[in-house]
């Protein structure tokens, strides 16, 4: 019987964590018949799209630091990617033009979706700060 080598196979330092399993409150509401988008829960929406930009911009600023100290950085990046993920899925969830009200809601989400599905949003578990400075 053959003892498998447990340093046999290294984990490569660019994959990813697993996903964690999506918390009761990180997901979006389910609307019945007839329960329309309120205009607070789309300023709520535009408030993630904030909290977001502010936690990117605390990781490029730590970007520079040391292995040692990179796990507050990672914390924030894992928040951050999170922050996203709750994006996208209240996005796809309140695709459906029958739970807004009015056209001009309507619009503003229109407006939000277009601007998350273009150009490239970073997911900071794949893609940390760092390598872009190992990559100079």
């Amino acid at each position: 019987m053959k003892i498998p080598n447990p340093f046999s196979k290294k984990p490569k330092p660019q994959d990813p964590p697993p996903s964690e399993p999506v918390l009761p409150g990180d997901l979006p509401e389910y609307f019945d018949a007839g329960r329309k988008v309120k205009a607070a829960e789309i300023r709520h929406l535009t408030e993630l799209f904030r909290r977001r930009y502010e936690l990117d911009l605390q990781i490029w600023r730590l970007r520079d630091s040391q292995p040692r100290d990179r796990s507050n950085v990672m914390d924030i990046m894992r928040r951050s990617d999170a922050t996203l993920q709750k994006i996208r899925r209240t996005v796809q969830a309140w695709d459906r033009r029958d739970i807004f009200d009015s056209d001009g809601d309507w619009d503003k989400f229109k407006e939000i979706q277009l601007r998350l599905a273009t150009g490239e949003k970073r997911v900071w578990a794949r893609d940390p700060p760092w390598k872009d400075l190992e990559n100079m």
